[in-house]
């Protein structure tokens, strides 16, 4: 990327952090009392540290640089690397923590996120972690355009025409991809499916589109579905980003979130907070379920690359109110759809056993689309409001109590753990050896 398009998403990043500053003025003051407060006891804390907090920062700064596969393998899991081309030649990174002969559980992530997303968060946090304590064979896609996946037969990243997709692209080439792979390294027939924001988007995508893949899903849990949009429309950052698209910079830009904003977030403490901010404005602010110490692991991950049509197709959805594939111009619509308008994803047609989770505070996923997407999918099983009331869009892959507020309930809809059950999420891990391989098919 130029050095003229990093310096216009710095731009677009300071606006958010005005506007997310705004927000907290408006809110009031307490919350920034508090966060004072636990200031204060960091500055303390770093002078009169143990040897065993000493240890824990400097883990976080290794787990901040680590690939993902370095990253599983570090914390005794047996992991791999897998390399899965589309039919329309994008060469996707897969990583996987290996448990042979277990069932398969796919977990895609959301947008400007990666494989990193389910496992970040350590092995006594994270998704990914706990359902391989459970035995499930885990498998992490990486959708086009990220961080592990910026690779394609033909075309080179430094050009236009690799960034000229959108989710509906993942939906109906990468998941596809991924899910055969799977299927044919494991030897299954079908595999379990978790999906986090965009990861459930392109899901339904894939499903109602190529509804044969309805077939290769045992279930589907959806957190926090970004599907229908409607009552997001007058998101603050959400107008920002529109109107920087509609200027003459913002207008040519290809590829976003790529990692420009951490040598500005890392650069002083008060940085780092802003920085924080602007993720809370977007996402919902919860600082009591987030863990400020592992932001510098989160910062080294996250947010990993999209393309900037990714962003502009949501942005569509939230105007229009139709959950459908890229609308271009009049003509071109009529080109590619025959109609002056692309018709809307049939939702009726994901017949997958899906259950949904989804939260009050999820500034990206107001409940009432979620449950507006639910009545119109084709075979809901159930819905989960996750009862804290200040729990985010993030919040499902971050929060200090994620295990105890929402993936207890999800091992029980596994049939894991009984509806009576009171055991804890967290289960003892057996250590295995480290080490990762790298697979490519």
């Amino acid at each position: 990327m130029s050095q003229s398009l990093r310096l216009q998403l710095i731009l677009l990043l300071g606006l958010c952090v005005f506007v997310s500053r705004t927000q907290s003025q408006l809110i009031g003051g307490e919350e920034d009392e508090e966060e004072d407060e636990e200031e204060e006891e960091e500055e303390e804390s770093v002078e009169d540290e143990t040897l065993e907090e000493r240890q824990q920062r400097k883990n976080i700064k290794l787990d901040s640089t680590l690939s993902v596969d370095k990253l599983i393998a570090k914390y005794g899991y047996e992991a791999e690397v897998h390399h899965v081309t589309t039919e329309d030649g994008y060469i996707l990174t897969m990583h996987r923590i290996r448990k042979q002969g277990a069932q398969p559980f796919l977990l895609q992530h959301g947008l400007v996120d990666s494989s990193a997303g389910f496992v970040v968060m350590g092995p006594n946090v994270s998704l990914a972690y706990l359902l391989a304590d459970h035995n499930y064979d885990i498998w992490l896609g990486n959708a086009r355009g990220n961080r592990y996946s910026r690779n394609h037969t033909t075309l080179d990243p430094d050009e236009s025409k690799f960034w000229d997709f959108s989710w509906h692209e993942i939906g109906m080439y990468d998941l596809p991809a991924m899910i055969d792979h799977v299927l044919k390294a494991t030897g299954f027939q079908k595999l379990q499916y978790v999906g986090h924001s965009q990861g459930c988007t392109s899901f339904f995508v894939m499903c109602s589109m190529r509804p044969a893949y309805n077939d290769k899903v045992i279930s589907m849990q959806a957190l926090a579905p970004a599907v229908y949009a409607k009552e997001t429309e007058n998101h603050p950052y959400i107008r920002a980003i529109s109107l920087y698209f509609n200027s003459l910079v913002g207008s040519s830009i290809k590829e976003m979130f790529n990692g420009e904003f951490r040598f500005l977030c890392r650069m002083t403490e008060e940085t780092e907070r802003l920085c924080i901010e602007a993720v809370f404005g977007i996402v919902g602010r919860n600082w009591n379920e987030f863990n400020r110490k592992m932001f510098p692991v989160i910062l080294g991950h996250y947010p990993a690359g999209v393309a900037a049509k990714q962003v502009k197709h949501f942005i569509q959805i939230i105007k229009s109110g139709r959950f459908a594939p890229y609308s271009y111009s009049s003509n071109k619509n009529m080109q590619l759809y025959r109609e002056h308008l692309p018709p809307r994803y049939n939702l009726s047609l994901v017949t997958v056993p899906t259950f949904v989770y989804y939260s009050t505070n999820d500034l990206l996923c107001h409940p009432h689309d979620v449950e507006a997407m639910a009545g119109d999918l084709g075979n809901v099983t159930g819905m989960y409001l996750v009862p804290q009331k200040e729990f985010n869009h993030m919040d499902f892959l971050w929060a200090n109590d994620v295990r105890k507020m929402l993936y207890h309930r999800l091992l029980q809809v596994l049939g894991i753990l009984s509806d009576d059950s009171q055991e804890e999420a967290t289960r003892t891990r057996r250590g295995t050896r480290a080490r990762f391989t790298l697979h490519t098919g």
